[in-house]
């Protein structure tokens, strides 16, 4: 359940040979830790297993997962592509050395200034989202005598199952055209076909996120190539990429069923090989991992204060964050284990909700959760948040956002944790 560097020791959790207890007095609380061996296990696992005989397999980070200078070095270490989905994501991978032809910029309502930037960095490929922007973007390529490589996103009307919010591929979604809405496709094609700045490289599809079954991808695959091997006979037009999306699911639980990546790897990479095998027009397959490579890497640390007893019946068990450094629970109902790590051998028998410091009645971290006997400052450990925690975080109520650490052989901040002084800082 917990990143692969955590080992329990006595009555004590230890990450990579630290332990967490001491770390928290170095760094304070709340912290958010990253375990860099489950970073770099999972991307090897990703490059060892997403392989097929019919296609060259191409992996682009889903930056929006958790972005910060460190990582983009440990991606590019590893020559994988990186997305982009803001002019801010841009700015911080190409300010951190990441190869501009390396990046994937996505958005279903980039700016005409996020477009212009993006063309003057040489941005190697551009999701466009809809066929207006089509249009923009030709006419900024065409006023700038320059040529640009796309992917165009589809919607395939796959309805994955997962949260609501996180599905991305229903009729009803704001990201892409639909695949079934023949004029708009008709409209796209000959555009392009009469642009001299647009490459058309293929499509582009993403059916959700934190999807745990290969059957929604097993459907995606079938759909996405078959349409795109049509269009490319009816238009007379190349299109050598077919990029899948991501959404590969995590364990935040300890009963959820999730498929590791390697067999998720495996199947995919298999079902791409026989429904390739017979066909030489798509050569390469790219995927968009972003949560499956940082989330169950990251751990955040909070101290405990209390358990307040209510009337009602209640236990609050109050730690120094919250909402504001974990939004998903409030978001999405999301759910998340923990454990006390100056206590992982004691009985757990006080049956609370983990709560934080927010003036909201939903800022939890945890309902319905068994912990043993609390002390004040007794250290909790939140397990598998190094996906859209960090990445989401927000000062809201004036709170400060914590820091950062990466521990592998040695500890490196990725992020210090902010001061009183930074909330004033765009004020001046």
């Amino acid at each position: 359940m917990g990143p692969k560097g955590l080992e329990i020791i006595g009555n004590d959790a230890y990450l990579n040979g630290y332990k967490l207890e001491s770390l928290v007095k170095q760094y304070t609380t709340p912290l958010y830790v990253m375990d860099e061996k489950s970073i770099r296990s999972a991307i090897e696992d990703y490059q060892t297993y997403f392989k097929g005989n019919y296609f060259k397999s191409s992996i682009i980070y889903a930056s929006k997962a958790f972005l910060v200078p460190k990582l983009v070095e440990i991606i590019n270490e590893y020559h994988l592509y990186m997305d982009a989905v803001s002019i801010g994501d841009l700015y911080v991978a190409l300010q951190s050395n990441f190869p501009p032809q390396d990046l994937v910029f996505h958005g279903n309502n980039k700016s005409f200034e996020e477009l212009n930037f993006a063309i003057d960095n040489k941005i190697g490929l551009i999701v466009v989202d809809n066929y207006h922007e089509l249009q923009q973007l030709i006419a900024i390529c065409e006023a700038k005598k320059t040529t640009q490589n796309i992917l165009f996103r589809l919607n395939p009307g796959i309805n994955a199952h997962t949260h609501k919010y996180i599905q991305t591929a229903k009729y009803t979604s704001k990201f892409g055209e639909s695949m079934y809405d023949e004029k708009i496709i008709d409209k796209i094609m000959n555009t392009i076909k009469a642009s001299t700045c647009m490459h058309l490289k293929g499509f582009h599809a993403h059916i959700g996120s934190q999807i745990h079954e290969f059957g929604a991808f097993r459907a995606e695959i079938n759909k996405m190539v078959k349409f795109q091997e049509k269009i490319s006979t009816k238009y007379q037009y190349d299109l050598p990429i077919l990029n899948l999306g991501g959404g590969f699911g995590i364990q935040y639980e300890h009963h959820e069923k999730n498929m590791s990546i390697k067999d998720m790897m495996m199947h995919i990479s298999q079902r791409l090989d026989e429904v390739l095998k017979e066909n030489n027009k798509i050569k390469e397959i790219m995927i968009e991992p972003g949560r499956s490579i940082v989330g169950p890497a990251g751990i955040t640390l909070y101290t405990c204060s209390q358990i307040k007893k209510t009337y009602g019946g209640t236990n609050y068990l109050f730690v120094d964050g919250g909402m504001t450094d974990n939004i998903r629970p409030a978001l999405y109902n999301a759910t998340y284990e923990c454990d006390i790590v100056n206590k992982m051998q004691e009985k757990k028998d006080i049956l609370v909700d983990v709560v934080g410091k927010c003036c909201e009645s939903g800022d939890i971290i945890r309902k319905n959760v068994y912990v043993p006997h609390i002390d004040n400052g007794d250290i909790m450990m939140v397990y598998a948040t190094g996906a859209y925690n960090y990445s989401m975080s927000s000062n809201y109520n004036n709170l400060l956002k914590p820091a950062v650490i990466l521990v592998g052989e040695e500890i490196t901040v990725m992020s210090k944790k902010e001061q009183l002084s930074d909330l004033l800082r765009l004020f001046k």
